[in-house]
């Protein structure tokens, strides 16, 4: 394993471990910052934060990630001690029976294990489909018990999931590869366009925060950014899973995804058609995906001011916005790779192009 390989790994395991739900992000954000160096750091009014080096100059470019994960806000403490859940983001019906959460106390500044309620065949077996129907126990008897504990109605919520290898070299398991792998990437990415000794472009850092309830934190930092080009990074779901038939755009293996649609953003199609060419210059292995269905941080970006080039790239993961996801670590390079080589094309030639109509 390349000494880059072993660091992507380390990273994504630390992030993808890290208990922040969408609005609570504040401990992915301390390893965002903690893999900075030599940046200066602003936030916008919600918590994403915005990294530039002093005196950089050209087409202000955009390297983003999200760092929020679906997740939860306890809604309501029962008398006999079990928690009732709100959903951050979306959640499939039938994925929480019997699974085990994190609960964060914020007035403990400490985290509880709950597991939600199942009924075994003996008792009927019906589990509860959708959140709001779920229940959670913390192991308490009371309210009262709850209330002791420091646990309080808006708490957030995550799933309880270690980050661990699977059978085939490269692959691993783990929670909130959405959008731990695009916040893996863009601190690997950064780290390595950073050690240039030029770039042509004013290359900033953007971790956000909320995308899973609406790309919120996107729009309001794009108001600090003032991007000329954005590029996101993202962890969308991987296609090839039994039932979904054929017409597989995110395959696990076969390298970073390209987005050039999905029901929320058009993506500039000169800049669809530059990051494909710097994938075959460079020999990245890259899938191109049009998706009917998703959404991501270029929804908000490509409508700041005047409207904004934008291009998402993404590393492919099974079973996303649930307990578990599984992803390939050579998808994840390439899509360093190709983050990497597409913003050392970004210069303010070529950034004018890019929306040139006339």
């Amino acid at each position: 394993m390349s000494s880059r390989s072993s660091a992507a790994v380390s990273l994504l395991a630390e992030y993808s471990e890290a208990h922040g739900a969408s609005g609570y992000e504040a401990a992915v954000r301390q390893i965002f910052l903690k893999n900075l160096h030599g940046r200066e750091c602003v936030t916008d009014g919600l918590g994403s934060v915005i990294a530039a080096r002093a005196g950089a100059t050209g087409p202000r470019v955009v390297l983003t990630a999200h760092m929020d994960e679906v997740g939860f806000l306890v809604q309501e403490i029962t008398p006999d001690g079990y928690l009732r859940l709100a959903a951050l983001g979306g959640w499939p019906d039938g994925v929480l029976a019997s699974q085990r959460l994190r609960i964060f106390s914020r007035l403990q500044k400490r985290e509880y294990l709950g597991i939600v309620t199942a009924l075994p065949p003996h008792q009927g077996g019906q589990q509860a489909a959708s959140v709001d129907r779920v229940f959670v126990d913390i192991g308490a008897r009371s309210a009262l018990r709850v209330k002791e504990l420091g646990i309080r109605l808006g708490d957030p919520v995550v799933p309880a999931t270690s980050f661990v290898p699977l059978a085939e070299e490269g692959l691993y398991a783990g929670k909130a590869f959405d959008n731990r792998a695009g916040m893996t990437v863009l601190s690997l990415a950064v780290k390595e366009l950073d050690q240039s000794a030029s770039l042509p472009c004013n290359l900033l850092a953007v971790a956000t925060v909320q995308e899973e309830v609406g790309c919120r934190g996107a729009a309001t930092a794009a108001e600090v950014a003032k991007p000329d080009v954005v590029i996101v990074l993202e962890g969308p779901p991987a296609d090839d899973v039994p039932g979904l038939g054929g017409g597989s755009q995110g395959v696990l293996g076969r390298g970073v995804q390209v987005r050039a649609y999905d029901p929320t953003a058009i993506m500039n199609p000169r800049l669809v058609d530059l990051t494909l060419q710097v994938a075959q210059d460079l020999g990245i292995p890259c899938q191109l995906a049009v998706r009917r269905t998703g959404g991501t941080d270029a929804r908000a970006f490509q409508a700041y001011g005047k409207g904004i080039p934008v291009i998402v790239l993404g590393v492919p993961a099974r079973y996303i916005h649930t307990h578990n996801a599984v992803l390939d670590m050579a998808d994840l390079n390439a899509c360093v790779d190709l983050a990497v080589g597409l913003v050392r094309q970004l210069d303010g030639a070529r950034v004018a192009t890019l929306t040139q109509y006339l």
